[in-house]
């Protein structure tokens, strides 16, 4: 421990509160004495101001008396001459103010002797002035007023009044005494004020001297603190900041102090030592982590021998190490690896046990420390020079007892205790990752040696297979060729004997060497052959699924276009077998285009075109819709079903919501599917400390072959392929699930035991970032089994609910309740009818289908978790039947997805349980959606053309467009009316459309809101809007017709799709002239007879070349709705040719058709000139609204 001069004083050795105290005792000593001085000069001073104060109050009262004597005489003089009452009481007043005065005033002196003798005076004439002056004219006043005087006599004693005052009568009398006492007061006033002032400076005076001495003591305190406290603890803190910065070098002072900085002195000696301590262990926790981590990347032993002694070498400051791998077998050791080592003649590269100290290490499995070495024992040389090392290190490397390797260091310093802590630990952990690496080692080599053998069976068993097929000829031959194949699998075993034998002599000669190098090149090259044939067969069938799809899709649009067109039966020739004939042609053939597109997928995938959409996925509302999807089936097949959440599980994590689902519906599908008692269950839990999310779909069901869990991943295979197959299916199920898996940058893997069910476990990132996605899924992939998705069970249940419906009345409003739960249900129809609506009640979502469709409901409360067919399924069939889609919904659920139904179309979504007032407002709102009301639109954009355009696009019958210009316009127009749906452009002047949002927000205006914007919006924008409005269209190519679908959802028509605004009418496409161009002729007359079914005027062309003849031969062509893949001209060229002539042409509008649909397709047809895209098959609908938006208006 250091010392300083310090140590000498007396107070470095006091505690600090004693040195705080003696310095604050100091402190207070001077205040105290120059307060108390202070206190006597400040009273002195106080003492003469307040005489001051009251001999300026005795002047300010003898002037106030000397008033009132002259308004005495007045009210005197006034009271003769006037003679009435009022003059006598006005005079009485003013004698007694007079009184009262002088009694103030010798109040005021009655401490004063001298001064009160004066005021005395004065009073006592005032006294003798009112009985001889005053009363006297006051009886004369009274005499006058009684007539007892005359005029005469008063002029008379008037006089002789006037004269008495004016020659020093009483009142100048006693106003001479008045001033005489003031003059008095005045002069001791001026004595008074004098002193006052000397008193002042004293006190001035005073106080600099206290804020002197003060400052003095301050300072001197602040010095001895300073000294004593401040900077010892100042130096101890530098100490304790280079101590943190593992500065273990320093010294600490004031050891021998026995104050507080004492005893933080020796505090922080022992802290230095614990530091030092947990530095040192540290490091070699560190260094042992490090050196693990490298260690157990190598592949072979020579890499992993070179990595453990780059690392190890330089932080044991040793210059040479070397590595000797033991042979077990040979029981030598031999060199693997080394690190600056020179190799001498003398040296072996190998040990037997016993042999030298690496020998000696190895047989008694001990280090071995040596030091001193003698210097010509070995040299570590550099670039500028060479010496010999201080201290040898040879330490065994041992796993579970067993000698591994042996390690030998040299450095120029003694390895000191922290180093060879790091020696003891590492060695450990080297033992146990060389020994695993040994086992890969050896594992590989047997992999290798297995494969080597696999191939060579199968191809014996090939030709054997080749050789039964050719023996099935005859019986006869049989025998033979039998007899033929055992001699030559004789053969075949002697020539292997053979073989391996010359293998053997061949290892012995020097010419096997270049013989292997060139056996490996031939076959490197033949399997960069083989890759690229892989990778061209790929290719060649992601185009031929492509191919093969767009092939199937063609005919397939004609099919369901024109079945739908039947089953519509708008001439009303078709009887109703007929009808549901259409109807189920159009089903099945959706059915197919399922399939169909299940192939695209695959082709997608497997082609790298498809993609992913990040989103946040809510795990509660996944794993409610995966019960509600799957509970039917469960409960129809009599299974248990559940769905857990593990503790810990986040709320959302990032990924691809619908490609997940599309994984774990076919994951279920398959286990209700395969098992057929039991139970199947969904877990959800997390891994990799939370950064993995695994999905385990487990069930009871019939499991899967060991030598099939391989194979059903694998596109178009089955466990079970034979013509008796019990289960069908395609095969693409799990082959689709894998890719998507990998897709997502997770895994799909199963376990299964035949007979006791099957688990399939998905390991998904919890966050999938922009790059972590993979592109490109075509891993190879464990296997589908083939299992298609369960066939959707529905089952039908009723409830005996009490309706109207045998007591309807014509014209009264009529609400439909679709509830599965009677209680419930009893209570919505007794509320619908107490509301005064006539109520109808379905207990599934195929009954409510069937009423809404009969009865045609003002609206409908619809709950989601029904029986059969969910609430999803059927406000989606009711907003794509024109007789349906007109009638409000309003859900009533106890799933949490309103932004799901508000996307559905549906008008309103209660959370259960509702209180009756919640429902009561829902049957208004029912009631306010209602058909037949004028339906309101506010559109608000600064751009006055694309306010015009939006306008005329949405003004129909029943819909009133109002449109403004600015943010605080619009709020103005929601104030003052209310609107059914408001389209708002983001770029405002002024208030912007985030300011409008948030400004309606507040003032309770809960329109829907459709965002109709002319630039991107970005991710952190998306998100402020999401809690507004799920409906954002960005203006372009396609936003005509999107804006249509938003504003149609709110507006109560078909959604998506299907969205237009309610019941076009026909008569808006009369007359107008298309040009349809395809090569296949079903295409066309389908098209053809739909448009013209429409009133339009169609052209038709069969490929690219002989458009351009029509367009040319028929200028008043309108708009080109053109195919893709055609013969002699494609329509990307015929696009690129019209676009190119330029004039009218470079303006027509053009739809491209294609059947092919893969991820790149829209973006090549809108670049050759399309102004929009649509994939067939072709949905009837959605092509008349595209249509109708892009036909130039009349």
């Amino acid at each position: 421990m250091g010392k300083t001069r310090s140590d000498g004083f007396l107070l470095s050795h006091l505690p600090i509160q004693w040195k705080l105290a003696a310095v604050i005792s100091i402190l207070i000593a001077l205040m105290m004495a120059i307060l108390a001085v202070d206190t006597l000069a400040v009273r002195s001073a106080t003492q003469a101001q307040r005489e001051a104060d009251d001999l300026a109050q005795i002047i300010n009262q003898a002037n106030i008396t000397a008033r009132s004597l002259s308004r005495r005489q007045i009210a005197l003089v006034r009271l003769v001459y006037d003679t009435d009452t009022a003059s006598e009481t006005a005079y009485e007043d003013a004698n007694a103010g007079v009184s009262r005065e002088f009694q103030a005033l010798i109040e005021l002196v009655d401490d004063a002797p001298k001064l009160r003798g004066m005021v005395q005076s004065a009073s006592g004439l005032n006294d003798q002035w009112s009985r001889t002056s005053g009363l006297p004219m006051v009886q004369l006043a009274r005499d006058l007023r009684s007539g007892t005087a005359t005029t005469a006599e008063r002029d008379a004693r008037m006089a002789d009044f006037l004269a008495a005052e004016a020659l020093e009568g009483g009142s100048r009398r006693i106003a001479s005494g008045l001033d005489a006492l003031i003059k008095a007061v005045n002069e001791r006033l001026d004595d008074t004020r004098d002193l006052l002032q000397d008193r002042e400076t004293n006190l001035r005076f005073l106080n600099l001297l206290a804020v002197a001495v003060t400052v003095a003591a301050g300072v001197g305190a602040f010095f001895l603190s300073a000294r004593f406290i401040a900077r010892p603890l100042r130096q101890l803190s530098e100490l304790m900041e280079r101590l943190a910065q593992h500065d273990h070098s320093i010294d600490i002072p004031f050891g021998e102090r026995r104050d507080e900085v004492g005893t933080i002195s020796r505090a922080l000696d022992v802290f230095k030592a614990m530091s030092l301590a947990t530095y040192e262990s540290d490091w070699v926790k560190s260094g042992v982590g490090e050196l693990s981590a490298k260690i157990q990347q190598c592949t072979d032993l020579r890499d992993f021998a070179n990595t453990l002694l780059t690392d190890l070498a330089p932080r044991l400051n040793a210059g040479v190490g070397v590595f000797f791998g033991f042979d077990a077998k040979r029981e030598e050791l031999s060199l693997s690896g080394s690190y600056g080592f020179r190799e001498r003649r003398h040296m072996t590269p190998s040990y037997r046990l016993g042999e030298g100290l690496v020998g000696q290490c190895a047989l008694e499995r001990k280090p071995i420390l040596l030091s001193p070495v003698p210097d010509d024992y070995i040299r570590i040389h550099s670039g500028t020079g060479e010496a010999s090392p201080r201290c040898v290190l040879v330490m065994p490397i041992l796993s579970q007892g067993r000698l591994l390797a042996v390690l030998e260091l040299a450095s120029f310093a003694p390895f000191d205790a922290m180093r060879q802590r790091l020696m003891d630990d590492a060695a450990d952990v080297v033992g146990l990752s060389l020994d695993n690496l040994q086992r890969a080692l050896r594992t590989s080599d047997l992999l290798e040696q297995s494969q080597r053998q696999a191939q060579e069976l199968q191809v014996a068993e090939e030709e054997l297979r080749v050789q039964q097929e050719e023996l099935r000829t005859t019986n006869d031959q049989l025998q033979q060729q039998s007899q033929r194949l055992i001699a030559s699998e004789e053969e075949l075993r002697v020539q292997a004997e053979e073989l391996q034998k010359s293998n053997a002599d061949l290892r012995r000669h020097s010419d096997a060497l270049t013989e292997q190098k060139d056996r490996l090149s031939a076959l490197q090259q033949e399997t960069e052959l083989k890759a690229a044939d892989l990778e061209r067969a790929n290719q060649y069938k992601s185009q031929f699924l492509a191919n093969m799809s767009h092939e199937l899709r063609t005919p397939l649009n004609s099919m369901l276009i024109l079945s739908q067109d039947l089953a519509e039966n708008r001439s009303g020739n078709l009887d109703e077998e007929q009808v549901e004939s259409a109807s189920i042609i159009h089903s099945s053939g959706s059915n197919l285009l399922r399939l169909i597109n299940e192939i695209l997928d695959l082709s997608k995938v497997e082609a790298g075109k498809m993609e992913v959409m990040r989103e946040p996925v809510s795990v509660a509302a996944f794993t409610q819709r995966m019960e509600r999807n799957f509970r039917h089936v469960a409960q129809d097949k009599g299974l248990d079903f559940t769905v857990t959440c593990a503790p810990g599980l986040p709320a959302t994590f990032i990924s691809d919501e619908g490609k997940l689902e599309q994984i774990t519906n076919n994951l279920l599908g398959n286990a209700f599917k395969f098992t057929h008692q039991g139970a199947v269950t969904v877990t959800f839990v997390t891994e990799d400390d939370g950064k993995t999310l695994t999905i385990e779909v487990t069930d009871t069901g019939i499991g899967i072959p060991g030598n099939k869990l391989d194979a059903i991943f694998e596109a178009f295979e089955q466990v079970d392929a034979s013509s008796r197959r019990q289960y069908g299916g395609t095969g693409l199920g799990l082959a689709i699930s894998r890719s998507l898996a990998h897709l997502l940058g997770g895994t799909l893997t199963v376990r299964s035991t035949m007979g006791e069910g099957t688990t399939f476990r998905l390991r998904l990132p919890i966050s999938i970032g922009e790059g972590e996605a993979t592109r490109s899924a075509v891993a190879p992939a464990p296997v589908d089994r083939g299992l298609a998705p369960a066939p959707r069970l529905v089952p039908r249940t009723t409830i005996t609910v009490e309706d109207d419906r045998d007591r309807l009345e014509k014209g009264k409003p009529l609400i439909l309740v679709v509830e599965d739960d009677q209680v419930f249900a009893r209570t919505l129809v007794n509320i619908v009818r107490r509301s005064g609506y006539q109520v109808l009640a379905a207990g599934d979502g195929e009954s409510g289908l069937a009423l809404a469709r009969a009865h045609s409901p003002t609206g409908i409360l619809l709950d989601i978790m029904l029986p059969g067919m969910d609430g999803w399924t059927v406000i989606e069939q009711l907003k794509q039947d024109p007789a349906t889609r007109h009638i409000p919904v309003h859900i009533v659920s106890a799933l949490e997805e309103a932004p799901r139904g508000r996307q559905m179309g549906a008008i309103g979504f209660l959370t259960k349980p509702v209180r009756s007032e919640q429902l009561v407002e829902a049957l208004s709102a029912l009631a306010h959606f209602a058909p037949g009301r004028q339906r309101r639109v506010l559109v608000v954009d600064d751009d006055e053309a694309a306010r015009k355009a939006v306008i005329k696009l949405l003004s129909r019958d029943g819909v009133e467009v109002v449109a403004t210009g600015s943010g605080e316009e619009a709020i103005a127009r929601m104030d003052e009316a209310e609107f059914d749906c408001l389209v708002l452009d983001l770029g405002l002047p002024g208030m912007s459309g985030f300011d409008v949002l948030e400004n309606l927000a507040a003032r309770s205006h809960h329109v829907p809101v459709v965002i109709y914007s002319g630039r991107e919006v970005t991710s952190e924008e998306s998100l402020r809007l999401r809690n507004y409005t799920d409906s954002i269209v960005i203006k372009g190519a396609l936003s005509p017709e999107r804006l249509l679908d938003e504003v149609s959802l709110f507006l109560h028509s078909v959604r998506g799709e299907k969205g237009t605004l309610p019941d076009h009418p026909d008569g808006d496409l009369a007359g107008r002239h298309v040009l349809v161009v395809d090569d296949d002729m079903r295409n066309i007359y389908a098209l053809a007879k739909v448009l013209r079914g429409k009133g339009m005027t169609v052209t038709l062309a069969q490929d690219g070349a002989k458009a351009l003849a029509q367009l040319e031969a028929h200028p008043d062509v309108e708009m080109v709705l053109m195919d893709i893949m055609m013969p002699v001209m494609d329509g990307y060229e015929a696009m690129a040719k019209i676009r190119a002539r330029g004039g009218a042409w470079a303006r027509l509008p053009i739809i491209a058709l294609t059947a092919k649909a893969m991820k790149d397709d829209r973006e090549k047809c809108l670049a050759a000139g399309a102004n929009d895209y649509m994939a067939k098959p072709i949905d009837v609908p959605r092509l008349i609204s595209m249509i109708r938006a892009w036909l130039p208006h009349t």
